[in-house]
């Protein structure tokens, strides 16, 4: 096990109560913005306890399928506790090494995780790689940039080094990684990449 499926499987009965107040507002804004909609395949990796399914599931009418995937097996844990239906489906596993057919997904979402990638370009080309023509990468933090940076700086360990890299960063990685109409929000309290595999 890496120390960082250690560090999240220490912190995975305690996550959902650290969480902010309106976090299922801004996550539902997450949704809203990757213009998720019935019948899409969803690739949810870095799920963690599963906080940004209900946005999903909501946006989907419940239809479609996603496939959450976390390198932490007590994150899914919790996760797969919460009774989520049977369109949603849950694996160990780590973006960057994914055994999955080519164009398998029409969005793949990465909410709170891409800091924590050990390859950030490896995990994006592979990404690139599972999304269907047209499809949409996501990044998201919720709670800003600053926030996320300043929380790993504090809890030290494994994370302390982890960054949400500012917006011009983030561009350029997504471009060479392949992907266009590349487009960052990095607002004070709520952060938004989405990249589009060509058609």
């Amino acid at each position: 096990m890496s120390s960082q499926a250690e560090f999240f499987d220490s912190y995975a009965d305690r996550w959902d109560s650290m969480e902010h107040e309106d976090i299922c507002a801004r996550l539902d804004r997450v949704v809203r913005e990757s213009g998720i909609g019935p019948g899409m395949d969803i690739l949810d990796v870095g799920t963690g306890t599963g906080v940004l399914i209900p946005s999903l599931l909501k946006a989907m009418d419940n239809s479609g399928s996603i496939l959450a995937i976390d390198i932490s097996q007590g994150m899914l844990q919790v996760a797969m506790s919460r009774g989520f239906p049977d369109n949603v489906h849950f694996q160990l596993a780590d973006i960057e090494e994914f055994d999955c057919p080519d164009c398998s997904f029409d969005r793949v979402m990465c909410n709170a995780v891409f800091p924590h990638f050990t390859n950030k370009h490896a995990a994006l080309t592979e990404i690139h790689r599972l999304l269907r023509p047209g499809g949409l990468l996501v990044v998201s933090h919720p709670i800003g940039r600053e926030g996320v940076n300043r929380i790993h700086r504090e809890a030290g360990s494994v994370v302390a080094e982890d960054r949400v890299p500012d917006a011009p960063k983030m561009r350029q990685m997504l471009e060479i990684a392949g992907f266009v109409d590349v487009r960052v929000t990095d607002e004070p309290e709520f952060y938004l990449a989405i990249g589009r595999r060509r058609r």
